[in-house]
């Protein structure tokens, strides 16, 4: 149990994820100002090195032995970062700087703007609807690339998981709690 030093209480559940989500988005190595995609890396982040989560880790490195580079492309101001998502060795994500490679070689590289890559992580976007109109492009092998969807529905469950539950969550279904957790890191940061 986590102990909060100012308030001389022990931290909840909610109060602990909200604040290691917080802490990503401050770490360069994970997060870029101005990205959206960020928080979902950051997540992804804090996720993978939760000591909770290390048997489904575990389970998604013997399953997709696949490293993923996204460059994601932050359509308003035109500029692209990159991120690795290494499901093959370490079950880790890092943002790469400038032109630096990937500590490992990709078996599947996709091109994607900011708001596409959101949609598709909190599944408002279908990544086949976004291939089909060329808002997405893959190389690599295309199988693999669709498995990152295992990452994404088990981040989706921990989003869902980190947001409170609200009275009016039946009509919340459609639009998801992801918006309550980005306002509620907003808020924080």
């Amino acid at each position: 149990m986590a102990f909060n030093s100012s308030t001389g209480s022990a931290l909840g559940n909610q109060e602990l994820s909200d604040l290691l989500v917080k802490a990503a988005l401050s770490d360069p190595r994970v997060s870029a100002p101005g990205f959206d995609s960020s928080r979902v890396f950051a997540l992804a982040s804090v996720l993978l090195a939760s000591p909770s989560a290390q048997q489904t880790k575990k389970q998604l490195l013997k399953s997709m032995k696949t490293v993923y580079l996204f460059h994601i492309t932050q359509e308003a101001k035109g500029e692209e970062r990159s991120w690795f998502v290494d499901m093959k060795k370490k079950g880790r994500v890092g943002l790469l700087e400038g032109k630096e490679k990937a500590p490992l070689k990709p078996d599947v590289t996709v091109w994607i703007g900011d708001r596409d890559f959101v949609g598709l992580a909190t599944g408002k976007l279908n990544p086949q609807k976004l291939y089909a109109a060329k808002r997405i492009r893959v190389r690599g092998n295309l199988d693999k690339a669709l498995e990152v969807e295992k990452i994404l529905s088990q981040e989706r469950q921990k989003l869902e998981g980190l947001a409170p539950r609200s009275k009016e969550d039946g009509e919340k279904k459609e639009k998801g709690r992801w918006l309550e957790v980005k306002e509620k890191v907003k808020a924080k940061l």
